[in-house]
């Protein structure tokens, strides 16, 4: 396929962006995320292994993807990112099909362990690196939008139709059925892009931030840059030791305050909110700076969780932590993928999203195991209050980040 960008209007450019990568997205996320927690009690007495074995390996797989996320982001700025992806693609379908088909617990132990792995190379981190080498500046933030709005859709399409599959059949059939779409429509598909389209020249900080009166934080020396992205790391992790933690343990925990007999409606409401708040984000996008989002979504988080805690047994907080809670999640994707590259530019973005992704991925990995000790030993409210704390963190070093920003436009 001849290259055609030249030909193609930066609108549309967006749009195929948004549609193709919405599509992979959807099936990266479904395959090798959602399909997991349907999967496992079939996964266990198939194989032998407990659910706390299994998902002990999947912590593991984590921490390991971790290790190797700051060095998949270099690698997708070294070379046009949507190949990277292509091959990431082919390996997450050949790894899904010899997860189905090869018998052993310990080929089991290692194929899971690798599905996570490939990951690094086909999820959001990836993807949001693609949309900024490929749309133009102006373009980018609600071209992310737009792929996390189409992917938010993979735990509704996924999670049933794991169901489906396994009821009829068994989980290695699913993998089959999930590698297949690995690799008969994702891989082809970041091939177009990759064929389709060069990588644009620009530099995203240096327009986007100008529309926004701050100074790129590109020509701010480099200990200046340091401090800011390790407050942005901080606020990151923090939201996503919340985010984990509560969908790991939020069946329980609402049990435990009084709302056993709501909880499967009560999460329920999680998913359409967060889908709501992408949409609400695309549409403002342009009357709001990235750094109002960031911290909106990182508040949500800590104030759902208070409201939760004061008002149980109540339904009705119930309801507002769920649909608070979801939207602060919901934005919080899009902040991860628009505010680094607002900030620190289109070049090495790939390496900056690797190395924050790492500290995310580890943080997902242990705060289960945190939330799940004082829950054991303290009980649901000590939980709560150490998810509010967290929480907490993460908005204020997410205003740092504003401030920081902000003070940077006072030395030009």
């Amino acid at each position: 396929m001849k290259r055609h960008d030249a030909l193609v209007s930066p609108r549309r450019r967006a749009l195929t962006v948004v549609v193709t990568l919405g599509v992979t997205q959807t099936i990266g996320y479904g395959s090798l995320y959602y399909a997991f927690g349907v999967l496992t009690p079939a996964m266990a007495a198939d194989t032998g292994f407990s659910l706390t074995s299994i998902y002990g390996l999947f912590s593991l797989s984590l921490v390991l993807a971790g290790s190797i996320a700051a060095r998949v982001g270099a690698l997708l700025d070294a070379h046009h990112p949507a190949m990277i992806m292509a091959g990431g693609s082919l390996a997450a379908g050949a790894v899904l099909l010899a997860w189905a088909l090869v018998p052993g617990e310990a080929a089991f132990a290692v194929l899971l362990v690798a599905a996570q792995l490939v990951s690094v190379l086909v999820l959001y981190e990836a993807a949001f690196v693609v949309a900024a080498h490929l749309v133009e500046p102006e373009l980018a933030r609600r071209t992310i939008t737009g792929i996390t709005f189409i992917a938010g859709f993979a735990s509704t399409i996924f999670w049933p139709l794991t169901q489906w599959i396994v009821s009829a059949t068994d989980w290695r059939v699913v993998y089959m059925v999930y590698a297949l779409l690995n690799l008969a429509i994702c891989a082809p598909l970041h091939v177009l892009l990759w064929r389709a389209f060069a990588p644009a020249r620009h530099d995203v900080a240096a327009t986007s931030l100008r529309e926004n009166g701050s100074r790129p934080i590109a020509v701010l020396q480099e200990d200046a840059r340091q401090r800011l992205a390790v407050m942005l790391t901080i606020g990151f992790a923090a939201t996503a030791f919340v985010i984990s933690a509560t969908h790991l343990h939020l069946i329980g925990l609402l049990g435990k305050i009084g709302l056993a007999g709501s909880a499967v409606m009560v999460g329920a409401l999680i998913g359409p909110s967060q889908v709501a708040a992408r949409v609400v984000e695309f549409a403002v996008a342009r009357r709001i700076s990235i750094h109002a989002a960031s911290i909106g979504s990182a508040l949500a988080l800590p104030l759902a969780l208070v409201v939760l805690t004061w008002g149980a047994p109540a339904i009705a907080p119930a309801i507002f932590f769920a649909v608070m809670f979801g939207a602060g999640q919901g934005l919080s994707y899009i902040v991860r993928g628009v505010l680094p590259l607002e900030l620190f530019g289109r070049q090495g973005f790939g390496a900056l999203s690797g190395r924050i992704n790492a500290v995310r991925l580890y943080v997902s990995a242990g705060a289960p195991f945190v939330i799940a000790w004082l829950f054991e030993h303290g009980g649901p409210r000590v939980a709560l209050a150490a998810l509010i704390a967290v929480g907490s963190i993460g908005v204020l070093a997410l205003v740092a980040v504003a401030i920081m920003a902000k003070g940077s436009t006072s030395l030009d």
